[in-house]
């Protein structure tokens, strides 16, 4: 090899021998000696890349990286666009551990040479090495287009783009695979979960759709398509995805539940409970069966079918928050407080790390005026659950009951500072304090953001209404009342205020009327029985 210079001016006499000797000894891994023979090569033409290139690579043989950037830097001032050049510049900030300088030089060969697949791999070499998935898919992709279509490449290249959480690219490359073969179920499955991620779930719903049809043996696929058709609420979707596997297998836990649940959330209460009749008449169904028949005779009211449902899913799972739960709801809602106090007592021993059934054995010892008991478990559930709402508006509501108002304003701040938008928690505030005549312009303003979010909420209208009562705004709090008993006839609370306000307008008739309405719902109010007769003997 006659090295030529930059310009195709021919070497001097001198360089070209000192050069072929370097060459030869190089040829041999005489390394060293290679490197003085191009150093005097280099003193008579120092115009000459290929001399530079040459001393640079036995550097890179010697194991000396540093020696060799200097000359390869030359090189490449001389020929920027020699690829020689950059492959031996690549290799030496590699082997120097200078992966961020390497990667560049390898993509301007890739620019010069797109077809040369050794820069290509060692540049897809350094992008993994280095963390730059979306570097190396591109490349990949690039690569693809050069060397024609790879299934197995695409998968890789759709990996490459999820790593990088650019699913829109990784949904693209999946669909250059279904558009050369559209039997591939996993591939289909694969681009659902991508939609999913960029929030599509109808188009993610197709496309389980398809992984499914393709193989129905895949329980995976079915379970993802329940999962989605659910968190739409399409349940009855979920009924006839699951019809003919229930018809082929009625007593598949998995079809009849899920069709059952299904019903359920439709309303469909009869058919939920012939789809899980076989199940039960089996003799050991899933716990799940007897929730839902719980659940279903809960809604209907019918107290000790819930409870004895209810008492059938603890005995088949001890530890099962959601038979506890229920059970409990059951006994309260019957009005049964004892045993709803006695059933969450039971709950928290067995599964004492779940703030729900803490908090609702609190709700169920404040229904019996026990405050002082109830705000241990109010704290636990608190303590496990910084943000449960039962525990958060209950918990003041005890301390104000007990007379331990500093407590309960701090608790109602603390509350309102973790959820500063919830409207029970506003409004149970304010309430509170036009209750003890503190602070009525918050209380008030408090009461406003409360309605402006549920401006037909009773209760809150009723708030309202007091604190206007109390600030002497008569007329304007009639309105109010009015309009809560609109909404809700049957609080006696309601009626009082009501003619309390008639009471300040000097309507003692309206007055009495809406105060025996009150009576008439509340029969043991000494203290409505005490205005009335004060007013009548009036």
């Amino acid at each position: 090899m006659s090295p030529a210079r930059d310009g195709h001016k021919q070497f001097s006499e001198k360089a070209r021998e000192f050069y072929l000797k370097g060459l030869f000894l190089q040829g041999d891994k005489h390394y060293s000696e290679a490197v003085v023979q191009f150093r005097r090569a280099l003193i008579f033409d120092t115009t000459s890349a290929t001399i530079y290139n040459s001393l640079a690579e036995s550097y890179i043989r010697l194991n000396q990286m540093d020696k060799a950037l200097l000359p390869l830097k030359k090189a490449q001032h001389l020929a920027p666009d020699n690829t020689g050049t950059l492959n031996l510049l690549g290799e030496a900030y590699f082997r120097l551990h200078r992966d961020s300088l390497a990667i560049p030089v390898y993509e301007k060969i890739i620019k010069i040479k797109p077809y040369d697949s050794d820069a290509r791999n060692f540049l897809s070499f350094l992008y993994e090495k280095n963390n730059q998935p979306l570097k190396k898919a591109k490349l990949l992709e690039n690569t693809l287009s050069v060397a024609g279509y790879s299934q197995r490449q695409l998968k890789q290249i759709a990996d490459l783009y999820t790593r990088s959480k650019d699913y829109q690219s990784a949904v693209r490359v999946l669909d250059k695979i279904t558009r050369h073969d559209s039997t591939d179920a996993g591939i289909y499955f694969y681009k659902g979960r991508l939609l999913e991620a960029l929030q599509k779930p109808d188009s993610a719903i197709i496309a389980y759709k398809k992984a499914y049809a393709i193989n129905h043996d895949q329980k995976d696929y079915l379970i993802k398509l329940t999962d989605m058709y659910r968190a739409g609420r399409r349940y009855k979707d979920i009924v006839t995805l699951y019809r003919p596997l229930l018809k082929k297998e009625p007593l598949n836990n998995l079809a009849a539940l899920t069709t059952a649940e299904a019903f359920y959330f439709l309303d469909m209460f009869d058919s939920t409970r012939a789809v899980l009749a076989p199940l039960v008449k089996k003799g050991k169904p899933p716990w799940g069966a007897y929730d839902l028949l719980g659940r279903i005779a809960l809604e209907k009211k019918e107290y000790p079918r819930a409870i004895k449902n209810f008492k059938r899913v603890i005995a088949l799972d001890d530890k099962n928050r959601f038979g506890w739960l229920f059970l409990g709801f059951a006994y309260n809602d019957s009005g049964d407080l004892q045993h709803a106090e006695k059933t969450f007592k039971q709950a928290v021993k067995k599964i004492p790390r779940d703030g729900s059934l803490w908090s609702w054995l609190g709700v169920v010892l404040q229904r019996q005026k026990k405050y002082k008991e109830a705000i241990m478990p109010f704290q636990q559930a608190l303590a496990l659950d910084p943000s449960n709402l039962n525990a958060l508006s209950s918990l003041p509501v005890a301390y104000e009951n007990l007379k331990m108002f500093a407590l309960c304003d701090s608790s109602y701040q603390m509350a309102i500072r973790k959820k500063p938008n919830n409207a029970l928690l506003l409004n149970n505030y304010a309430y509170s304090l036009s209750e003890r005549d503190l602070r009525m312009d918050e209380a008030l303003e408090m009461s406003r953001k409360a309605l402006k979010m549920e401006p037909d909420n009773s209760s809150y209208l009723d708030t309202m209404g007091w604190i206007l009562y109390k600030l002497g705004k008569y007329k304007e709090a009639e309105k109010y009342l009015i309009k809560a008993i609109k909404a809700r006839d049957t609080s006696a609370v309601l009626f009082e205020h009501l003619g309390d306000i008639y009471l300040k307008l000097g309507n003692t008739t309206s007055a009495l009327e809406n105060w025996r309405k009150s009576l008439k719902i509340e029969k043991d109010n000494p203290k409505l029985k005490d205005k009335i007769l004060h007013l009548e003997s009036n």
